[in-house]
């Protein structure tokens, strides 16, 4: 049995998604719990001060969605302001990504699997293909905003453990 890669790509990407509101919640509960702000304790703060904030982190993680998804399916790519400052904002970034996962066309995405593409990283355009550029980049780059906004939670004492990471992954994979 083979996967296809509208299958890695958007189940990938739900997942993904799913576990950061679910540590948003998670984080809303603890800070509400300590009578703390979560707007005022969890958009900028960083794991140390020459890295990205955590808005960034889920800016990123989305906005490498949007990019990759209009890649496949060959679209022009238009990104989103960032302009998020409150975790509702954050929220609401995340249902966008969520719809734009939901609507792709799996057909599409299936069919430039071994079709070359275009991958901009930064001024540098490498030559891949559908599957290259999703396995090598867009999945290895998606992931590491997704921890790095999960640790910057974690290193603000926001009670979250390996189970809120990665039981969203685990959704619907698990056979009885």
């Amino acid at each position: 049995m083979s996967i296809q890669l509208s299958d890695l790509v958007l189940s990938t990407f739900s997942k993904g998604l799913n576990a950061l509101a679910h540590i948003l919640d998670v984080a809303e509960q603890y800070a509400s719990s300590q009578s703390l702000s979560a707007d005022a304790e969890y958009p900028n703060a960083r794991l140390i001060d020459d890295m990205k904030p955590f808005t960034f982190q889920i800016q990123n993680a989305t906005t490498n969605i949007k990019r990759t998804l209009a890649r496949l399916q060959g679209q022009e790519f238009q990104p989103w302001e960032d302009k998020e400052t409150t975790i509702a904002d954050l929220r609401e970034r995340i249902a966008r990504a969520q719809k734009l996962v939901e609507e792709a066309d799996a057909k599409v995405l299936d069919s430039v699997a071994e079709k070359p593409i275009d991958l901009l990283i930064g001024p540098t355009t490498l030559k891949s293909t559908g599957k290259g550029s999703v396995l090598g980049h867009s999945i290895p780059n998606f992931f590491f905003h997704v921890q790095t906004a999960y640790a910057i939670l974690r290193s603000k004492g926001v009670p979250i453990g390996k189970k809120d990471y990665i039981q969203s992954f685990l959704a619907g994979n698990i056979v009885a």
